[in-house]
């Protein structure tokens, strides 16, 4: 078999037992719409989340929505991996000539069909709110989240490989959620943040995905945020490709 073909099975087998166990996705998606519904008339009240298309608080709130959306679903599933280990089930993979490359790829590509389906959801949601997004717009939207779902899962089953121990997973992954979300933006604008925070930002990767999501939701096609954004989330896809093929292939059946 080759690897898309192994990629292909490992992504179908990994669909179907999401599909008997949905709540994590129901979850990562409540999140967002939770903030969208609570949050967002809160943030446009005080007038800190401005605008540059249409004046709509939803206009400039549901593209970081999608990125912390895309982080709260993709950020995770390391979990799922070190599950399978302990279980045994990972180790009675490993002996068939599946191509070890496509047990990661099979569930990336899981979790990128997942994040374009929920991010459709939230759109579709807040349409009546006063969203507008252009046709080119959304798919280049679309195409951005799916990379950045891609870099984020990689990065998440590569730590979920190297990191034998569920509690130091879980332990990283909380360390980092909290600043890596105040820092992207995607809550309050960075622009009013004190200069050392806002530099900060400029660090974190998923900052740059909000604002090229911003940008793209704008019809601002030409803007300079959205090459940049797609870069840096197609960088932390090959970089997490990387180590987790490394990480895979010291496993040991």
């Amino acid at each position: 078999m080759t690897a898309l073909s192994d990629t292909a099975t490992l992504f179908d087998r990994d669909v179907r037992a999401k599909l008997r166990t949905p709540w994590p996705y129901v979850e990562s998606l409540a999140d967002p719409l939770l903030l969208l519904l609570l949050f967002a008339p809160l943030a446009g009240a005080v007038g800190a989340a401005p605008d540059r298309a249409s004046g709509s608080t939803m206009q400039w709130f549901v593209p970081g929505m999608l990125v912390i959306m895309t982080f709260s679903t993709s950020a995770f599933i390391g979990s799922g991996i070190q599950e399978e280990r302990a279980a045994g089930s990972l180790e009675r993979l490993l002996v068939t000539p599946t191509h070890r490359s496509a047990i990661l790829t099979g569930r990336v590509l899981r979790v990128m069909v997942t994040v374009l389906v929920q991010a459709l959801v939230i759109v579709a949601v807040t349409a009546p709110m006063g969203l507008r997004v252009p046709v080119w717009g959304a798919l280049l939207a679309a195409v951005e989240l799916a990379a950045l779902a891609a870099g984020l899962a990689l990065l998440s089953l590569a730590a979920g490989v190297g990191l034998r121990n569920a509690y130091a997973f879980w332990g990283v992954v909380t360390l980092i959620y909290t600043p890596l979300i105040v820092t992207s933006g995607a809550l309050l604008p960075m622009q009013v943040a004190p200069d050392w925070l806002y530099a900060l930002s400029r660090v974190n990767p998923m900052a740059h995905t909000v604002d090229a999501q911003r940008a793209l939701f704008a019809g601002e096609l030409a803007d300079p945020s959205i090459a940049l954004g797609l870069a840096v989330s197609l960088g932390m896809a090959v970089l997490g490709l990387v180590l987790g093929v490394r990480a895979m292939g010291r496993l040991r059946a």
